[in-house]
């Protein structure tokens, strides 16, 4: 049997991945949900059942697969940075110059490039790509097959939307989102959300007045 670990949040995909991985025993899942389909995986509850379950399994890993951002970075403290397990699908590229924190998750047909930097609890999922020189801060994640080309800086708690491209030498600040399809060609602030292409700031339509 391998290591004896759980996911935080219902994620097929991942479910199937570490379901395939010999080195991996799933024990279960942490979800709100009761009735969410794990691929059979047991419901261990929600977050509030991890002190009972980690009193009596205390050599459980922790994989949080939930993707917004800021959520994550408070899950983290709750179960522990010291429970997190990353978890490499077989087969994918991790550039031996590349370094990765703890909780790091890197789905199928995922790349990290060379002298790359993830932080701690960096979701990519299927398809997503970091070319060289990558900063990536902790609570990230990539949607599948976004891009994020050389020398590209993202801060703690960014979202990356699904097939977006982040051009080279550009930084996105703290807690930013990028939309899917959007290609980013200059910085995005802190907490911005940009969408489009070129990336713009996505702009809220106003109320509308209720008529005299």
């Amino acid at each position: 049997m391998g290591r004896p670990i759980a996911i935080v949040g219902v994620d097929k995909d991942l479910i199937d991945l570490i379901q395939a991985m010999p080195e991996w025993d799933l024990i279960g899942v942490f979800d709100m949900h009761p009735a969410a389909d794990a691929l059979g995986a047991p419901h261990l509850g929600g977050d509030d059942a991890w002190p009972d379950v980690k009193s009596q399994r205390p050599d459980l890993g922790i994989v949080l697969s939930i993707d917004p951002t800021g959520l994550k970075s408070k899950l983290v403290a709750h179960y522990g940075r010291d429970r997190l397990q990353t978890v490499i699908a077989p087969g994918t590229h991790v550039a031996r110059s590349a370094t990765l924190g703890a909780g790091c998750i890197v789905q199928r047909a995922a790349h990290v490039g060379p002298d790359s930097v993830l932080g701690v609890s960096v979701k990519m999922n299927v398809g997503a790509t970091i070319h060289h020189d990558g900063r990536i801060g902790d609570c990230v994640t990539l949607a599948p097959g976004c891009r994020i080309l050389g020398n590209v800086t993202l801060e703690d708690r960014v979202y990356v939307g699904s097939h977006a491209v982040i051009l080279p030498r550009i930084n996105v600040g703290k807690g930013a989102t990028i939309g899917a399809g959007a290609v980013v060609a200059s910085d995005v602030p802190e907490g911005m959300t940009v969408v489009g292409v070129p990336a713009r700031p996505l702009e809220r339509r106003r109320k509308r007045e209720p008529l005299p």
